[in-house]
Parts: C-alpha cells; sequence; structure tokens
C-alpha cells in the first residue's frame, strides 16, 4: 500500500513489532492520515501485524481485512513527514518523565477500548511514568491494563497469573503521581459519562455477565483446573440485535446477548476425572424458535423451542414457549434440559435465564448439572454430581506425573492402575489438541506395558480396597472366616459391579473384568483361580444367593463409586464372579502367551473342574482345555502412524480414548 492510500483510513496494530515502536509507528501513520483504531471491526480498514499476532489477525481474516507485516508498516514510516513542531520547541528544554511508583520498572502491556484517551496516549503517559510498554502477555509482563472489550489478553494474564488494572485504576494512579497532566485534563469527566450511560443502558443481565467473566477469570487461576476453551463474546451489534428483535426472541435472552455475543467455556480437573461446559451459541441464522419436526427434541407440536446451551452432545438446555403465542405471551417460556428426543420428559433447569447462568457457575458448568443433586429412578448422575462436589470443594494440588509413581487411569471405561517407568514430550502433531502433549509409559496392574496421555491419569497413593486385596499377603481364608459378606463388600468395592460385556479379540468380557484382572495379576495363575474357588464355595457354604443384593456403605474405599452409585450401592455376587472369572479368562491369555505355553498346562484340569460350577465361568473353563498358546488381548487400536506421531519407537502401545 501506498502511503497516500492511508489517508481517511481506519488502522489496527496488533502484536510486536521488532525494529519500530508501536507509539512512534502510530504517530507516523497518524500523519499520512490514517486514523488509530483500538480493535478490529467491520470498520476497520487494514491491520498492521506484527509477530505474536493474535485473535485480532484472525478477527481481520475473518472479516477479509486488507494485512499488512511490519516490513510493510517500516516502509510508510519511512514516508511520513516529519513531525511538525513549534519555533520555539528547539529552545524548550526536553520533557522529563514523572516515574510513577505504581509503574515505574514494570513492563505493561494494555488491551480494549478505552474512555479517556486514545491507546497510544496512554502508552505515552505510562512510558512517561516509567512504564515499559509490551504487545503481547507472558510470564515476564508484570501489568495488565484493560478498557472495555477486552479479549483474549485479559483471559491469558488470569491464566499466568499476571496482575491486571482496569483503566480507571490506571487513570486515579496517575493522576496521584502528577503524571500524564494534558492527556488526563477531562479523564474524570469521561470517566463519570461513561459511568452514568453504562447505568442507564444496564439490564439485570449486565451484571450476570460480569460475574460471569470473573467466574471464568477464577477458574484460570485454579490450580486443580486446566480451562480448555475460554471466550465470551463481545456485545452484539446493533444489526444482531434488531435481527433478534425482529424474530420475536425474548427480551432476556436479547438483553444476554446485547452483553455477551456467545459464550463458550470449557474446563478439566488436571487430575481426571471431570469437567465442565457451557456452550451458548453466537447470534446466527440458528438463532430462532423451531418446531420438533427440525430439532427433533419431541417437546410437542404446540410448543417451539431455540437452543440456549450445548452442555454435551446428548444433553441440551433449550427455550420453550407456545408455537402460536402472541403479544406479552412472547415473553413467557420455559427452560428445559433434555437429553436427545427427550422433550418434555427434561427438567426444569431454572425460571430464568439470569438464574440458570448463575446455576450453571455453581454447578461449575458441569456435565449435566441440570439433573445433579435429584433423586431418578433409573439413572445414576453419580459421577457428576462429584464432580460439582469437588469443584465447589477448596482445590487440592495435584501431584506430578513423574517414574515411579503409581497412577490411577481413565483409558478402560472401569479405569486401572500401574507404575510409571518414564515420561515423555511428543512434538507438534494432529493428535496433540486433544490428548496433549506428555505421555507416561505405564506398567499396567493387570499386565503389559502401554503409554498414555499424562491428562488422563492421577496419582494414587490411597490404600483401598483394590490395594489391599491385590497384596499377595493379603490372608483370604482368614478373611472368610472373619467376615464374609464384608469381604464379598469389599471385592465389589474393588472391581465394581458388572453393568455390561464389551466384545473384544479374545471374547465378550464383563465391564469389572479387568479390574479383577488387575487384582488377580499378583498371584501365579493356578493360585488365583484357587483364591476364586475358595470365595465361591464359601459363599455356597454360607446359602447367600447368587441374586442376593449385597448393601454397599460407601466409605473412600471404592476403586470407582460411580460405578457402583450406578446399582444404587446394591450389588448381587453374581457380579463379583462374573468379574473375577473373565479376569481369570484375561490372566490365561496373557500368562500362556508371555510363557509361550499351551492353556491347558497352565492349571491342573482338576481346578478347572471345579471351576465349571462357578456363575459365568464357562468361557475361562472352555479356553483352558486348549492345547494352542492363547493370543494376549490387545488393548489399543492399530494404528501404524500412532506412535512416530509422538515421537516414540514404531510398535509402541499407545493408549488414547476411553478403550472398550
Amino acid at each position: 500500500m501506498k502511503a497516500a492510500e492511508l489517508k481517511g483510513k481506519n488502522v489496527v496494530l496488533t502484536g510486536t513489532f521488532a525494529a519500530l515502536k508501536r507509539a512512534d509507528a502510530e504517530a507516523a501513520l497518524v500523519r499520512l492520515g490514517a486514523t488509530i483504531g483500538g480493535d478490529v471491526s467491520k470498520k476497520t480498514d487494514l491491520l498492521i501485524a506484527g509477530a505474536r499476532a493474535g485473535s485480532k489477525l484472525k478477527k481481520a481474516q475473518s472479516l477479509k481485512i486488507p494485512v499488512l507485516d511490519e516490513a510493510a508498516l517500516k516502509a510508510l514510516v519511512d514516508a511520513a513527514p516529519p513531525a511538525s513542531a513549534p519555533a520555539e520547541a528547539a529552545e524548550a528544554p526536553p520533557a522529563k518523565s514523572t516515574p510513577v511508583s505504581a509503574f515505574a520498572g514494570k513492563t505493561i502491556v494494555l488491551t480494549g477500548t478505552f474512555t479517556t484517551m486514545k491507546r497510544a496516549a496512554a502508552e505515552k503517559v505510562l512510558a512517561e511514568a516509567g512504564a515499559t510498554l509490551s504487545g503481547s502477555v507472558s510470564k515476564k509482563t508484570d501489568l495488565l491494563i484493560h478498557g472495555d472489550d477486552a479479549g483474549s489478553k485479559l483471559d491469558k494474564a488470569a491464566k499466568l497469573g499476571v496482575a491486571t488494572m482496569s483503566e480507571g485504576e490506571m487513570v486515579a494512579l496517575l493522576q496521584a503521581g502528577g503524571a500524564g497532566a494534558g492527556e488526563l485534563a477531562d479523564a474524570d469527566a469521561k470517566l463519570a459519562k461513561k459511568a452514568a450511560d453504562d447505568a442507564k443502558s444496564a439490564t439485570p443481565m449486565t451484571a450476570v455477565v460480569a460475574e460471569l467473566r470473573d467466574f471464568v477469570r477464577g477458574l484460570q487461576k485454579r490450580k486443580d483446573i486446566e480451562v480448555t476453551v475460554s471466550k465470551i463474546g463481545r456485545k452484539a451489534g446493533k444489526a444482531a440485535l434488531e435481527s433478534l428483535k425482529a424474530l420475536k426472541i425474548p427480551k432476556e435472552l436479547r438483553d444476554l446477548y446485547a452483553e455477551a455475543d456467545g459464550i463458550h467455556v470449557e474446563w478439566r480437573f488436571i487430575e481426571p476425572p471431570g469437567g465442565g461446559c457451557i456452550r451458548i451459541p453466537p447470534v446466527s441464522q440458528w438463532t430462532r424458535f423451531t418446531g420438533d419436526d427440525n430439532h427433533y427434541m419431541n417437546f410437542g407440536d404446540e410448543y417451539e423451542a431455540l437452543l440456549l446451551d450445548e452442555i454435551t452432545p446428548e444433553g441440551n438446555t433449550w427455550v420453550v414457549r407456545e408455537r402460536k403465542a402472541k403479544g406479552p405471551r412472547l415473553e413467557v417460556f420455559s427452560i428445559i434440559f433434555a437429553s436427545a428426543a427427550e422433550g418434555a420428559e427434561g427438567v426444569s433447569a431454572a425460571p430464568t435465564i439470569a438464574e440458570y447462568l448463575r446455576r450453571a457457575m455453581k454447578s461449575g458448568f458441569g456435565h449435566y448439572w441440570p439433573r445433579c443433586f435429584t433423586n431418578r429412578p433409573y439413572v445414576s448422575y453419580a459421577e457428576q454430581e462429584a464432580t460439582i462436589e469437588r469443584f465447589r470443594a477448596p482445590p487440592v494440588v495435584p501431584s506430578k506425573i513423574q517414574p515411579g509413581k503409581r497412577v490411577h487411569f481413565s483409558y478402560f471405561s472401569c479405569g486401572g492402575r500401574g507404575e510409571v517407568l518414564a515420561t515423555h514430550e511428543s512434538p507438534p502433531n494432529d493428535l496433540v489438541q486433544f490428548y496433549g502433549s506428555r505421555l507416561a509409559e505405564v506398567r499396567l496392574d493387570l499386565g503389559g506395558v502401554a503409554w498414555m496421555p499424562a491428562k488422563s491419569m492421577k496419582v494414587s497413593a490411597k490404600i483401598d480396597a483394590y490395594e489391599r486385596l491385590r497384596d499377595p499377603a493379603f490372608d483370604l481364608d482368614a478373611a472368610i472366616k472373619a467376615d464374609l459378606r464384608g469381604l464379598l463388600v469389599d471385592l465389589v468395592r474393588a472391581i465394581g459391579p458388572f453393568a455390561s460385556r464389551s466384545v473384544i479379540a479374545i471374547g465378550a468380557i464383563a465391564s469389572n473384568s479387568r479390574t479383577a484382572a488387575a487384582l488377580l495379576a499378583r498371584r501365579p495363575f493356578a493360585d488365583a483361580v484357587r483364591w476364586v474357588l475358595a470365595i465361591y464355595d464359601a459363599v455356597r457354604a454360607a446359602k447367600i444367593g447368587m441374586a442376593d443384593d449385597l448393601k454397599i456403605a460407601k466409605n473412600g474405599d471404592e476403586f470407582d463409586p460411580s460405578e457402583i452409585a450406578r446399582f444404587r450401592w446394591e450389588v448381587p455376587p453374581r457380579h463379583i464372579f462374573a468379574g473375577l472369572t473373565d479376569g481369570l479368562l484375561i490372566r490365561a491369555h496373557i500368562e500362556s502367551a508371555e510363557r509361550g505355553v499351551p492353556a491347558n498346562s497352565l492349571v491342573d484340569a482338576a481346578l478347572v473342574e471345579r471351576l465349571k460350577a462357578v456363575p459365568e465361568s464357562e468361557a475361562v473353563c472352555e479356553r483352558l482345555a486348549s492345547d494352542e498358546v492363547l493370543e494376549a488381548p490387545r488393548w489399543d487400536y492399530a494404528d501404524e502412524d500412532r506412535a512416530p506421531k509422538f515421537g516414540l519407537p514404531a510398535g509402541s502401545t499407545i493408549l488414547l480414548g476411553g478403550g472398550c
């Protein structure tokens, strides 16, 4: 672009420039006739981007605004006329700096739109007060000063723990220190007018969205939480709000969009499991009411609905009202959380949208939060309730995943445990965004070694029912004699209930069989068979029915309490033996493959005959009669490219996702 073409153009600068000071560059562009803007919008004619340009560059590209680099900026600056000065300026002494203790010696970043002056002027005053100005937030930043509509820089500052300050606080400190007298001459009046204008246009949603922004900044400061998405939109424009009014969208929802055009926040505990999500879409062609023939939620033909919050792909919150409503009835609606095609069977999440947002914050946006802490006859939300309770409790700083640590991981549906052998930092690849760059090599309790994302595991130091029963020194005979029912209850705590079967290469295995296999793995295989038989013989002798429910008192010793909660803390012995016998099946395959011996040589035929009497034992007994060497089970998905992507040797076992 030629220098003459800048006249009358609205120009925004972003990023950092190696050879130019931003204030000098902006001053030169002004001398060429340009107007300097603070934020990118449809009124922006040109963006000049330096290194580490962020959200402004993306927005300019989305709006198809021309973008220039630092080399083009330098050419424009060189072409600008020199700064004019009064004739007597040569005789006047140079301007003296006025150090202000709050800013002197600090690296400061500005963001957002300022009321009292242009950002370039604010940077000049702060520089005179002794500050060093930077264009991007980093660990070296001492202070971020923000105006209105502050975006990603404010989020990053919160994440890094950088101190923040409002424009009003900055002005007060500069005035108290005697700096920027000319630039701040009418600052108080401008701030007072803005405060009055804001108060005049404020709605109840103004306070709620402010609370939401503060809430997210608090999330970003927590040491036990990683915020993976943090997008709270700026105020929707007049055209968007007018379109919502024309579509007869309720005023409260329009007020929300007047404060934030879309909200998307996702977080997870650094130590799994648990996390939350709120996702209110921005104004678009989809921000409208439709009937069941469009959204398929089954609210009924007499109602229409608009998606408010996509909490999970399986469960969303809807604004629902009468389909033929007119006049004041257009403002009457319900806020319903419902799973797919559930419609009228959904639950009322809140009486108003403002209250919905406050309840969502109180629940940490936990998945399915509108259903939690209420009695449900068929479905348990214990896992989600545990997330919310943990969110509300004082944060606990997570332990580091490092070699020698025992860890609990969430690869399998039932979870698992093992010992960390090594850690590895992956090079960038298309999987890192989902699984993180840090992997840990784990010796699995149930057998084998595998790499897994460190983000899917936590350090396990507690001695619970699983750890006690897994210990080879555990005296089974003494436990049977002392309290057989107590032993059975501890087995449920250790391996969980039998909820379903999943089909893998070695057959259909019970959902609690992998945990059972890990529990049995420290014993020689024949001893593990005898161990299971001893429990079964004791149950028969005590005449405990396989279908008789064992009442489990939650005591914190559970391997996975949420699984037991699904069964209302009542689990029959049949579930225990389904897990133990399929656990023996898994161990038989592992033992036969590792030792290279036929399955029928693993245990005496007499023990196999006794084992046939145990419920759910058909598969393992059939396998133990085989004269072939069994194949070890594979827990990963065959993918030749996966290991090299993570920078690991080809053929490495890498467990991602949830397993089967």
